[in-house]
């Protein structure tokens, strides 16, 4: 068997073999790589197009006068447009603030901030209009 010099250095056959089949694996798993980054890219794209329609929504609800507490808001948003402070609102919710993750059931304290008063009001199982109109009653004063 005669052996050829070309230009990436394969001496033989079976190495000209080889070689072809690593490259077919590496093209194989770049592609992949490929197709997986496209996809979370829209997968995350889509995500943040509803967030941000949600948002649009709600943007003029609060131009409104005198726009009721409603069970979507964040107790950030509640803090807020509505001039109450956290504390006020996490005493309606039974929680305490320094507490507010362990009595969620969240490990993220990060999460909390993201939490509407609805989700807090299902997992504390409360009447979430009662602890609402608590909310509206106390801004009121």
């Amino acid at each position: 068997m005669a052996r050829k010099i070309n230009k990436y250095k394969i001496h033989d056959k079976k190495s000209l073999e080889h070689h072809n089949k690593r490259l077919k694996w590496q093209v194989m798993v770049l592609s992949l790589a490929c197709i997986i980054t496209f996809a979370l890219m829209i997968f995350f794209a889509v995500r943040a197009n509803s967030h941000y329609r949600e948002l649009e929504s709600h943007k003029d609800y609060f131009k409104q006068p005198n726009a009721p507490i409603q069970d979507w808001m964040t107790v950030h948003t509640v803090t807020r447009y509505y001039n109450l402070s956290e504390t006020q609102i996490y005493s309606e919710l039974n929680i305490t603030r320094d507490k507010v993750s362990s009595e969620l059931g969240i490990d993220d304290s990060t999460v909390v901030d993201k939490l509407t008063i609805g989700t807090i009001c299902v997992r504390k199982h409360l009447d979430c209009n009662a602890v609402i109109d608590r909310l509206s009653s106390i801004r009121a004063r």
